[in-house]
């Protein structure tokens, strides 16, 4: 059968608000006079090579390139919206200016210094903030100083783009050190976004027969009740029911209840067959299609483990994440404050949280669960899918933060779970505490790390195990962070099998006590079943 897309009541075109947020140089100085270089030759050529090497990313002092601004400085630094690559905003449209500034100097009321931006609608300038009771000569590594509340950033900006920043001197004698000062320009600029058709919605989605919900090219949910005709009795669903899309048969999901034992292994890539454990969660790269077979054949159930809400550099997708995706634009990338912890290597090796919210970011996700699919797993374990309690960690002081909030969160989350199940996959939620209560319905079953060293799995029981759907949970002895923690049984109180939790009847959760950090089933300390 041909494939017919219903393509009824096409959405229209929809206004929206492209928003964004670059940091800037500034493009030339009013004047040089009163300004020294510290013995170094540049001028303020120095400064702005400082505001690009020195500012974002790292924060340490620059000392051997600074500028000293004399107390008689009256100059300013003009900046461009014109530098500004990532949109054409007007000066209407501009909604923020910030400056980013690193700094030493004096603080105290008989010598300060004060920044300020011009204001073009009067003439005049405002002051945005000033050194005094900032520490005198104090390193100040990192400062982001905004325009106050009451003042419109339009009014800051020429009709031909130009935006003026000062330094001003207090009282007293003593100079200043100055490393760089950039310009953050945050806009808003409306725009008429185009719907895609059905047909191509259906398409992006790799949606071929039945009905399909997502999120389309616009940002908006969407849901086509029929992405065409079944092509052969043999793809259609409940034995050739038109327009239901499965693989001869009506799909049906593997099922994880509760009391279901498992083994969690990442790093190898193959593992024995005979493990006691009736479901084998392993990394969906390395682990191939054959094995994922042998580990069925066994009467294993398989689940595919994939990060969701990371860019890892070493994967072999991973030329399909636009940088944007992961690294603010203007940012030193290795330098990012979008960086997962500490530990990059040099190199390669190398994570950054995800803007989940981009549709590179779902459809490069799509790709994976489609694999999983493919290697013929029974379910997946998308990682870290809690960016958003994690965005307010970042620290934005030089680039802001993408702003990830708890509903971008659970509107990414159910989109994981909702295709996954349109391949007949399975899907564990992973971590994300806070948000169980609100996602609990959308997964099959979870998987959480450290919920009973950090007192956060009575959800899992309320929401997973007392709704038959299983939870297992991975403690350290010792942990990533090289902390220890002497766990030493799973069983000694009664029936409850939950090391530092209680309400917990044997089997409600499958603890798994690894020796290290490492995931590995030759690392397990011992297991709680």
């Amino acid at each position: 059968m041909s494939l017919e897309v219903e393509d009824a009541q096409e959405p229209a075109a929809q206004q929206q608000a492209l928003t964004g947020t670059q940091v800037i140089d500034f493009t030339s100085a009013s004047t040089l006079a009163n300004t020294d270089a510290s013995g170094k030759s540049g001028g303020m050529t120095v400064l702005k090579t400082n505001s690009t090497a020195c500012t974002v990313g790292v924060y340490a002092d620059c000392y051997a390139q600074y500028i000293e601004f004399s107390p008689t400085y009256t100059g300013y630094l003009s900046f461009n919206l014109s530098s500004v690559t990532q949109a054409a905003p007007t000066p209407a449209q501009v909604t923020q200016l910030q400056l980013l500034t690193k700094y030493q100097g004096p603080g105290v009321a008989t010598s300060y210094y004060q920044w300020q931006l011009y204001r073009f609608t009067t003439s005049t300038w405002i002051n945005i903030a000033s050194s005094q009771g900032r520490g005198d000569w104090v390193w100040t590594p990192a400062l982001t100083l905004s325009l106050p509340g009451t003042e419109t950033a339009s009014s800051f900006v020429s009709s031909t783009g130009e935006i003026r920043a000062r330094l001003v001197k207090g009282a007293g004698a003593d100079a200043a050190q100055l490393d760089s000062l950039r310009l953050q320009v945050s806009w808003d600029v409306p725009t008429t976004c185009t719907a895609e058709s059905n047909a191509a919605f259906c398409s992006r989605l790799g949606a071929a027969c039945g009905q399909v919900s997502g999120t389309d090219n616009c940002g908006q949910a969407r849901t086509v009740s029929n992405c065409g005709g079944c092509q052969s009795p043999a793809t259609c669903g409940g034995g050739g029911t038109p327009n239901v899309c499965g693989q001869g048969g009506a799909c049906t999901r593997a099922t994880f209840p509760k009391g279901t034992t498992w083994m969690w292994d990442l790093e190898n890539s193959s593992l024995p067959t005979n493990l006691n454990a009736q479901v084998y969660v392993v990394d969906l790269f390395n682990t191939s299609a054959t094995k994922i077979q042998e580990y069925k054949n066994a009467g294993k159930k398989v689940v595919c483990y994939f990060s969701a809400g990371s860019f890892e550099d070493w994967r072999e997708d991973a030329n399909q994440f636009p940088q944007d995706t992961y690294c603010s634009p203007g940012e030193d990338c290795d330098q990012s404050i979008h960086i997962m912890g500490e530990w990059c290597e040099s190199g390669g090796g190398c994570e950054w949280w995800l803007d989940h919210r981009k549709p590179a970011v779902r459809t490069v996700m799509a790709s994976r669960m489609q694999l999983a699919k493919n290697k013929g797993c029974d379910a997946v374990e998308p990682d870290n899918i809690d960016g958003y309690s994690h965005d307010d960690d970042i620290n934005c002081t030089d680039q802001a933060c993408w702003g990830l909030t708890a509903t971008n969160q659970l509107d990414y989350n159910r989109w994981l779970a909702d295709t996954a199940h349109s391949l007949c996959l399975s899907i564990a939620l992973k971590n994300d505490v806070d948000q169980i209560p609100a996602l609990a319905a959308s997964f099959d079953f979870a998987i959480n790390e450290q919920c009973q060293k950090y007192n956060e799995c009575g959800a899992y029981k309320t929401w997973f195990a007392n709704n038959n759907k299983a939870v297992f949970n991975a403690e350290y002895r010792v942990d990533s962070g090289d902390v220890t923690t002497n766990w030493t049984s799973c069983t000694g109180t009664g029936t409850t099998c939950a090391c530092g939790e209680s309400g917990f009847a044997q089997g409600d959760m499958r603890t798994l006590v690894f020796s290290t950090a490492s995931v590995r089933y030759n690392n397990v300390n011992f297991a709680c079943w």
